[in-house]
């Protein structure tokens, strides 16, 4: 299996150039384990499985797990109000509850979107500057009654963990995780600055690999900050599954979907991503940062495991993920029966749609044209199909779903597209005309 691997993965990146460090793991037991490509094409060092990787957001893993363990210690609880553990932030945070950081439900502003932030994008803010950025932003919703991901959260569950420890994040994640485990290859880099086996991050612009812009990750703190090798990364995977920091109802918390106010439920739950990938449940989560990919990536059904570490913005992560599971899971060839209905029927969904978070650019515009739905984002076109009256498919790739909710006035509000190993939401432009163009 590990020559078929091989093939499969050079396909995607070539000996030469930045590549990705790779597990599989199946009921435990280590199935591959093996670096691809260079850690830094400057001194030609290859990739190897102790080699250190930013590993983004699968830091929101170690800040959940951690606030778990808070809970269990009786220090709080995940029903407490933010300003039970911190007095002194805006009054209009009074009803978020700790459980809405830890699921993006509390209605905060994402400070990684935010002009003041990507401006400093190269300078090392403490947690306290950065929380500062955000707190005068008004809430884009009620706490507990949408979903929008974003950072900002886990700025403030960071805080909370210093103030209950006495410690700072980091050195409470080293000494309550890292330690205990025997993580010895985990890092910060705001208190670590030279780390032995560290890769170099690469980006693709125009043809030629690039190196990454320089960029901070000290201010990502317990959002993003750690740093990471393939090594502990497993040891990480064995630790969640064996209930060795958390008990099982605790591990099992994080793999519950969110239910919103309104009894909606969103594909997200504490630190882990939740899809269906042809009929296969899957527990996902990845990071990303400029020069770096990562990803988790839980086959339920079938007790598989893939972990992906990538020193290459541009690589294809999630596509390589699914070719390397279908070498141990058969994947049922996924069919969908279009809905038999005038497409007039579907003027609900059409309109613009804004991701959060994204620039103008990537709005997504629904239109009809030729008894056909289309979906436009940027110059690129698609042909939509109905397989239901809030669901659609791509006419090419039945793998991708557009789901509409929040039916108002006539016309779908939210739009959640969903991906094999991750989803995004939109949201209705108020200013769109709901007309039909039929």
């Amino acid at each position: 299996m590990t020559h078929t691997t091989d093939i499969l993965v050079h396909r995607y990146l070539q000996e030469s150039g930045p590549g990705a460090a790779i597990g599989i793991m199946q009921a435990n037991h280590l199935l591959h384990y093996q670096g691809y490509g260079l850690a830094s094409l400057e001194w030609q060092t290859p990739i190897r499985p102790n080699t250190v990787f930013r590993i983004a957001s699968l830091t929101k893993q170690f800040t959940t797990t951690a606030i778990l363990m808070l809970q269990m210690q009786g220090k709080l609880h995940l029903e407490d109000s933010l300003l039970t553990h911190l007095p002194e932030c805006p009054e209009n945070w009074q009803n978020i509850r700790i459980r809405h950081l830890l699921t993006h439900t509390s209605g905060l502003e994402n400070v990684a979107d935010m002009p003041d932030f990507q401006m400093q994008a190269s300078h090392d803010l403490t947690l306290q500057e950065v929380i500062t950025l955000f707190e005068g932003i008004p809430l884009r919703f009620e706490p507990g009654t949408d979903f929008y991901y974003g950072n900002s959260g886990y700025h403030l569950l960071g805080l909370i963990i210093e103030r209950l420890t006495g410690m700072s994040y980091e050195e409470h994640i080293r000494s309550a995780i890292f330690e205990p485990l025997g993580m010895k290859q985990s890092f910060f880099q705001q208190t670590t600055p030279i780390i032995p086996r560290r890769a170099s991050g690469y980006i693709t612009t125009a043809n030629s690999i690039m190196p990454a812009p320089l960029l901070s990750t000290v201010a990502t703190h317990s959002s993003g900050a750690i740093e990471s090798t393939l090594n502990d990364l497993v040891i990480w995977e064995r630790a969640t599954r064996e209930h060795a920091l958390l008990d099982a109802a605790a591990q099992n918390l994080m793999l519950t979907p969110t239910t919103l106010s309104d009894g909606r439920q969103v594909a997200y739950g504490l630190g882990w991503a939740f899809s269906n990938y042809r009929g296969k449940a899957v527990a996902c989560h990845g990071g990303w940062s400029t020069g770096y990919r990562s990803l988790i990536a839980r086959f339920l059904e079938d007790d598989l495991t893939i972990i992906i570490l990538s020193n290459h913005r541009d690589f294809a992560i999630e596509r390589i993920t699914l070719e390397l599971a279908a070498q141990y899971i058969d994947f049922p060839l996924l069919t969908r029966q279009a809905l038999s209905q005038e497409i007039s029927s579907f003027k609900k969904v059409i309109g613009s749609y804004n991701l959060a978070g994204a620039p103008t650019s990537s709005r997504i515009e629904i239109t009809g044209r030729d008894q056909r739905i289309l979906l436009r984002r940027g110059q690129r076109e698609t042909v939509l199909f109905p397989v239901s009256e809030t669901e659609f498919v791509p006419e090419t790739n039945h793998d991708v779903a557009y789901r509409f909710a929040e039916e108002r006035d006539g016309a779908f509000h939210s739009l959640t597209i969903t991906y094999p190993l991750h989803f995004s939401i939109a949201k209705r432009q108020i200013q769109a005309t709901l007309a039909s163009p039929f």
